[in-house]
């Protein structure tokens, strides 16, 4: 009886241990949130990847990129970006972007679209007669090269456009994003990131951890059904 009598004090003893340290962490994210709007938590903000996977944010990559001195025309998914600015969806691929008489010209593997230098786009033709390969300028015309390798060229998006050898411009070719654009776009998906009055509160409930984080608070309430009854067989023991 004695041997079990240890047993079952070493048990209650380590058992509630286990619990003393569950009831600091509830103690310390409690008194955080408790003065939340005093600490400026809900005006933090962390985006560190490893909290950014925790609540399913993700910086996609982009597809294409095309990169006119400082500017970028990039693809993601379906939405094509002017440096930061998402300005129109496409279902094609992007084939090009040039700049042409202070304005811009983006084309698709069907499409011509005009942008301003604003970013809003102000004119598109979708009937032309053959499929984009290249898009370039000589800063005078506008070049295509279709498919199969024949270059066209207009003075216009809407222009009539003519079967040329003549080519001594410059084709669009992919680049890459600059860094502040890469910045700036990362926010446009994720934001600011998660604020930290969120973290603490998910941490302080454990959802933080997601299913991890339920077998968790699963774990302490047998730990504390445990504490508890292992509780009332001492005091009934020593009752007796």
């Amino acid at each position: 009886m004695r041997k079990i009598l240890s047993k079952l004090i070493a048990l209650h003893r380590y058992v509630g241990l286990a619990i003393c340290v569950f009831l600091v962490h509830l103690s310390i994210t409690g008194i955080f949130l408790n003065h939340s709007i005093g600490l400026n938590l809900d005006q933090t903000f962390i985006s560190w990847p490893w909290v950014l996977k925790q609540y399913n944010l993700k910086v996609p990559e982009p597809e294409q990129v095309f990169t006119i001195e400082a500017n970028n025309f990039s693809r993601f998914g379906e939405e094509v970006f002017f440096n930061d600015k998402p300005i129109l969806f496409i279902e094609n691929d992007l084939m090009g972007a040039i700049k042409f008489r202070n304005q811009y010209i983006i084309a698709t593997n069907s499409d011509l679209y005009l942008m301003n230098d604003q970013g809003f786009i102000v004119d598109e033709n979708n009937a032309l007669p053959f499929t984009i390969k290249k898009l370039g300028t000589d800063n005078k015309n506008i070049f295509i090269q279709e498919q199969r390798g024949v270059n066209w060229q207009a003075n216009t998006i809407e222009s009539e456009w003519n079967k040329t050898e003549d080519f001594s411009g410059v084709w669009s070719l992919e680049g890459t994003l600059t860094n502040i654009n890469e910045q700036k776009i990362s926010k446009f998906f994720v934001g600011e990131g998660v604020s930290l009055e969120q973290i603490i509160l998910d941490f302080h409930s454990g959802a933080v951890f997601q299913r991890a984080g339920k077998l968790f608070f699963d774990a302490v309430s047998i730990l504390l059904i445990i504490l508890s009854f292992s509780g009332i067989w001492l005091w009934y023991i020593k009752k007796r």
